[in-house]
């Protein structure tokens, strides 16, 4: 799908990180772009700042991605305005407290999920079958190399489980519009590390799912060694996925060593598993 001006994309997430740098690389093509992010203010300031460096048109709603009845709004307020949706971003995530498994809360596991799987399938629900029945677009979210292969040390179930689900969701969708002949791109990104505020995404758990801070079972740090990409790197990487319909993008070489490794874990296995049949 080649972006460029007319088109209409909604990204989530986009206050800040990965989807603030989206917004404005495809404002800067000439995209009519409404942001969604459930902080308000920062939300604002993005907008009014990718308003006056690109000149696009550009509209901005607070969303919270586990609302599915707010997605509806949303897309009925942009199907009012601008008549279309052509690309769709679920970019929005958050990541919880670095526990081992057993450790992990049932509130740990439902903001993660809701959030990082829930805001993707809500995003789907709403905005797919418009965009089916037009029979164009792309549909883009947002896995981690966490969703490849675990990582070092481990210490992040919930945030696993959730990419893990993402990209098997997306993959899924693919085979799906394919044989159904319909004209529909799917991209899934699973970044490294990017220097984001994804570490500091407590400061939007709902009060509803709090919990108190404990002690943890002493886990080693995360692998470190990748240097951590600009947001802005990773949405010129995006766009390039986009117009070149790529179904996975990991925007840095380094992370997929533990991609390759797990690949090679699973051949193993099925070559094994094939010798006891």
């Amino acid at each position: 799908m080649l972006l460029g001006p007319n088109q209409v994309a909604v990204v989530t997430g986009a206050a800040s990180g990965i989807g603030r740098a989206v917004s404005s690389a495809l404002a800067a093509r000439g995209l009519m772009v409404l942001m969604l992010d459930v902080e308000q203010d920062s939300l604002d300031v993005a907008a009014a700042d990718i308003r006056s460096t690109t000149g696009a048109v550009v509209d901005a709603l607070q969303l919270d991605v586990t609302d599915g009845t707010r997605f509806e709004e949303v897309r009925d307020h942009v199907l009012d305005h601008w008549g279309r949706v052509d690309l769709l971003c679920s970019i929005a995530g958050v990541i919880g407290p670095r526990m081992p498994t057993w450790e992990q809360r049932p509130q740990d596991w439902r903001w993660v999920l809701d959030v990082n799987l829930g805001g993707v399938i809500n995003a789907l629900n709403a905005f797919l079958p418009t965009m089916v029945s037009a029979g164009r677009g792309h549909v883009l979210a947002v896995s981690s190399i966490a969703g490849l292969a675990p990582v070092t040390n481990g210490g992040n179930a919930p945030y696993a489980a959730s990419k893990y689900a993402v990209l098997g969701l997306l993959e899924t969708l693919q085979v799906e519009l394919v044989a159904n002949a319909i004209d529909i791109g799917v991209t899934v990104v699973c970044p490294g590390p990017v220097d984001t505020r994804i570490r500091d995404a407590e400061r939007n758990r709902p009060s509803p799912l709090a919990v108190p801070d404990r002690p943890s079972a002493v886990l080693g740090a995360f692998d470190n060694t990748t240097p951590s990409l600009s947001p802005e790197h990773v949405a010129a990487r995006v766009l390039d996925a986009i117009e070149q319909d790529r179904l996975l993008l990991v925007p840095s070489p380094g992370p997929t060593d533990h991609a390759r490794a797990r690949i090679e874990r699973v051949l193993a296995d099925l070559a094994w598993s094939d010798q006891q049949s």
